[in-house]
């Protein structure tokens, strides 16, 4: 029961506790220059009753249109994704080191001493292949994990598997196409001082052989978590990002911890410093990723004014 001043033109108001909000709500409606002071006892009763204008029902709740724009990945979501992210990159890391230096030159060209065109030549051609495996398997597999990731953030099954079929196609062509080039050009100029003395040379070569992983990476997390073209552009790029800061951080690293692990090669002379720069490429891949979102401000659900 709501008791209200006489001079109100109603005496006392019986409420159903469900519905108490709602007389307050029409005495303040009809009363908007009154100070009320009221005692509220819930009592058993079927509705709100004016005794001069009958029954009220309670203002229709507002009909809510959800906007299209997805929130901010959660805390346990984008530690998911780094930690797909990693776990991607530490089983590239295995398989690297399983098929490492598994193409070789012919017996025939390497029984050849004073032939050493030949054995240039096959041996580029082997370090292309054994480029191709061990970066299209970091490519595929960071890709497979960052496409089941963006399904997970969806909350989908389905997007999850053709996130992760589609990181696993992409990943694994972007990150082996590039070998084909890059490593038959560095074997044939390993030798020259710009190659063997420059910072710059290093760096160039393993984002050229890494930044394709970032893309596809990028590219299957926003496959899965069905973003379109606008954000799918935004998280392509986070991933890239992501890649050449994960390649600096290497660089940076290994050549203050290892110096003399060659870590300035394709591949470095340890199975520690291998790993270190699958590590550093596919961490930062994964904080690109969440860094993309952030910026992104939750969706508020609209009012339809109808």
């Amino acid at each position: 029961m709501i008791l209200v001043p006489s001079w109100m033109g109603v005496g006392s108001l019986d409420v159903r506790p469900e519905c108490e909000s709602a007389a307050l709500y029409h005495l303040l409606k009809n009363h908007e220059s009154c100070n009320i002071s009221t005692v509220v006892v819930l009592m058993s009763s079927q509705d709100v009753v004016f005794p001069d204008r009958g029954p009220v029902d309670p203002p229709p709740a507002p009909k809510l249109i959800p906007t299209r724009d997805a929130p901010g990945l959660p805390f346990l979501t984008s530690f998911l994704v780094v930690v797909l992210a990693l776990l991607g990159g530490g089983v590239a890391w295995l398989a690297g080191e399983i098929m490492l230096d598994y193409f070789r030159p012919s017996r025939e060209a390497a029984a050849q001493a004073y032939d050493f065109q030949a054995l240039g030549r096959e041996m580029a051609r082997a370090s292309a292949k054994n480029g191709a495996v061990a970066f299209g398997a970091l490519g595929g597999l960071l890709g497979a994990a960052l496409g089941l990731a963006g399904g997970v953030a969806r909350r989908s099954g389905i997007a999850s598997l053709v996130g992760m079929i589609a990181g696993l196609i992409f990943g694994a062509l972007a990150g082996a196409l590039p070998a084909f080039v890059i490593m038959p050009w560095y074997w044939q100029h390993r030798n020259d001082e710009l190659v063997m003395t420059s910072l710059t040379v290093p760096l160039l070569i393993h984002s050229g052989l890494w930044s394709g992983a970032g893309l596809a990476a990028g590219l299957a997390f926003g496959i899965g978590a069905g973003f379109k073209r606008s954000r799918l552009i935004g998280v392509v790029l986070a991933g890239l990002a992501g890649a050449v800061v994960g390649t600096i951080v290497f660089e940076f690293l290994g050549g203050l911890l290892f110096p003399m692990a060659r870590t300035v090669e394709p591949f470095s002379a340890t199975p520690g410093t291998r790993l270190l720069a699958r590590i550093c490429v596919a961490g930062f891949i994964g904080l690109g990723t969440i860094v993309s979102l952030t910026g992104n401000r939750p969706s508020v659900a609209r009012s339809d004014p109808d």
